[in-house]
């Protein structure tokens, strides 16, 4: 005789949940009902709790479950059965899918397993007790004696639940009930098959739970859809018949999902948006009530799936498919594909309310892209909106629309390169369709860059409107919008920056300094300290002009003589052309007398800064909002201005722009 090694056997049981014991209980209660031919069968679960509470989660306190005691009035453990459970891998139940292995999932979870068991057999009553043990002779402890008895039950007592197990239980019993009755809801649906009352309770019988009653008298469960489909492979050699059954939901806070079964067991679970987005939220039914009202009422949705080709590819432990992700030769349907198309159908079913979704979900996109990103018009007509979550955020939404864009490009690049790479051919044709593709990025680019600027300067705006308790924020706040603090042209691209917003000519350069000295004085441009000068050039070129822009501290009202902003702007300029300054890579700034020159102050009009323009025979400008002119002693071109003046201007250089993107 071979032996069989139990225990490694048990430690082999793989991808198990402690719901699996229970289930495999149950229907092997069915199994013993139906073969006694009762009209009457009936299975009761009894939930066994430690004596002692404990704390449970969000202040719940319930005994944690230790036990669970399964009672049916089937045929009972009579010779053939008992030696069936003795012979391990039994064909007794083949032809209706017993494994002759499942009962190995009660010594997995469970330390002491025992059977108590009164049959009839030669029209007498007997008593059977025994163990159910982890050696080479499962059975262990056995009694069987003659009994006075009118009828057959069986219990199993699993007790001792080991501790992996024990708090993966939920703790209540109406969640139970309800889990269970999901993993075996074939059973109460199938055809020609009168499922038994199953009841679950607390030690006692109290607090009762029938499951049929979700059907009969709670109506808490609606059979939608029961319809057959086949699958057939691309070659037409192999096709494989499955039947899908729909259920509505209405109770719990599980997910909508596929179900594949085998043998009438719940094998596998996947949640349906995974394939059909729209169905991640519950749906809603409008009923009336007790009290004649009506009410919405939600529902999840339930989609079972049967048939052969599943019964024969079941694990042995019924926790997954032979079959893989993928079709192969041995198995020409995947798991995917049979999910894929259950949940077609079932977005077929459901189609009034999936569409109603899509709509919404759709409009939504278009929306955000309207409003937020039109940069990313041109790439809404490529994103695959039936692909995309029904709740899917703005950053998602964004996520998704870059990734077609990157896509876009990358081909484009690639392309370019191809024909560079030929050396013969008529290449007009293939430039015209690859200048389109460029174009096109190059537009939602632009777009992308105006939106930007739109966000900055309404970010000024706000800035500009705190109160003096703010008056720190509001300062550095004002000056790292247009440049970093502390940073320098080497390390902000023009990118990085919006000197925009002070001259479109700042926008590209060759060399720009932030609390960087220019020279061994330490005559350092520094926007954060203010009242420095910050010198800008395009080119070291002679002729290239000098950009000076200086900023005066927000709501600063007091100046000296000593304090001409204006002079002290031209005297910086003088500097330069006198080539006393070096840049940062030791060069020496080119520059002479002739050399243009360009000079921004930026500051509240005080008295005494209208005073010092006045000085400098400046005009004022016509909103009276600043001060222009060409001042001849330096040779510079001078514009003050306030910091409304600021970006009011550069609101109106750009307003053309926003208006063409519709976010004025």
């Amino acid at each position: 005789m071979t032996e069989v090694n139990i225990k490694r056997l048990v430690d082999n049981i793989n991808k198990i949940n402690i719901y699996t014991p229970i289930v495999e209980a149950i229907v092997n209660s069915m199994h013993s009902i139906n073969e006694a031919k009762r009209n009457d069968g009936e299975i009761v679960v009894t939930i066994k709790r430690d004596s002692q509470a404990r704390l449970g989660i969000a202040g719940d306190i319930l005994p944690v479950i230790c036990g669970i005691e399964i009672t049916d009035n089937g045929v009972g453990f009579n010779s053939e059965n008992k030696s069936s459970f003795n012979k391990v891998y039994s064909d007794r139940k083949i032809s209706i899918g017993g494994k002759g292995f499942g009962r190995f999932s009660f010594l997995k979870c469970f330390d002491d397993v025992r059977v108590k068991s009164i049959y009839k057999e030669k029209n007498k009553y007997f008593k059977r007790e025994f163990d159910f043990i982890i050696d080479d002779d499962i059975i262990k402890n056995e009694e069987n004696k003659p009994v006075e008895n009118k009828d057959a039950n069986t219990t199993l007592i699993l007790e001792k639940m080991k501790t992996e197990y024990q708090y993966r239980l939920d703790k209540k019993l109406e969640t139970i009930a309800r889990k269970l009755l999901e993993k075996l809801l074939v059973y109460f649906v199938i055809d020609d098959f009168k499922c038994p009352k199953i009841t679950i309770q607390e030690k006692g019988g109290r607090g009762a739970i029938v499951l049929n009653d979700y059907f009969i008298k709670n109506k808490s469960i609606t059979k939608i859809e029961d319809k057959e489909f086949t699958l057939t492979t691309i070659d037409s050699s192999k096709k494989e018949k499955f039947r899908i059954k729909v259920f509505k939901i209405f109770y719990g806070d599980s997910r909508s999902s596929i179900n594949l079964v085998a043998h009438n067991r719940q094998v596998t679970e996947e949640a349906l948006y995974v394939y059909v987005p729209e169905f991640k939220d519950d749906f809603y039914d409008e009923i009336v009530n007790e009290d004649g009202q009506k009410i919405q009422k939600n529902y999840k949705i339930k989609t079972y799936i049967m048939g052969k080709y599943l019964d024969e590819n079941v694990s042995l432990e019924r926790s997954e498919f032979e079959f893989h992700d993928n079709s192969d030769l041995l198995y020409p349907f995947s798991q995917k594909e049979i999910e894929k198309e259950a949940a077609n159908i079932t977005k077929e079913v459901f189609r009034g309310e999936v569409l109603t979704r899509q709509e919404k979900k759709n409009k939504r996109i278009k929306e955000y892209v309207d409003h937020n990103a039109p940069w990313q018009k041109s790439y809404l007509a490529e994103l695959d909106l039936s692909s995309l979550s029904f709740d899917i955020n703005d950053s998602e939404i964004e996520s998704e629309l870059e990734k077609i864009r990157f896509q876009k490009e990358q081909t484009a690049k690639n392309q370019i390169a191809k024909i560079l790479q030929e050396e013969d051919g008529d290449l007009s044709e293939k430039i015209n369709g690859i200048i389109g593709q460029i174009t096109e990025i190059g537009k939602s680019e632009l777009a992308h860059y105006v939106a930007l600027r739109k966000a900055v300067l309404d970010l000024f705006r706000k800035g500009l409107t705190w109160n003096d308790e703010r008056k720190y924020e509001k300062e550095k706040v004002i000056h790292d919008i247009i440049f970093p603090t502390s940073t320098d042209s080497d390390s902000t691209p023009y990118e990085k920056h919006n000197l925009w917003i002070i001259d479109e000519r700042l926008s590209f350069h060759e060399y720009l300094a932030s609390d960087k000295p220019l020279n061994s004085n330490d005559e350092r441009p520094d926007i954060l300290i203010f009242d420095k000068k910050i010198s800008v050039r395009s080119g070291n070129e002679l002729s290239n002009p000098i950009i000076v822009f200086e900023f005066k501290r927000p709501e600063r009202s007091i100046y000296d003589e000593n304090d001409d902003p204006i002079k002290q702007i031209g005297c910086y300029v003088e500097k330069i052309r006198q080539q006393k300054f070096k840049n940062p890579d030791g060069r020496t700034i080119s520059a002479n007398e002739n050399t243009p020159a360009y000079g921004f102050l930026i500051c509240d009009l005080s008295p005494k800064i209208k005073e010092f323009c006045r000085d400098h025979s400046l005009t004022e400008s016509p909103d009276q909002d600043g001060y222009f002119g060409f001042h001849s002693g330096y040779k510079m071109y001078i514009e003050v201005m306030n910091f409304n003046k600021l970006v009011g201007d550069a609101e109106l250089r750009n307003k053309i722009f926003f208006k063409k993107l519709g976010i004025e």
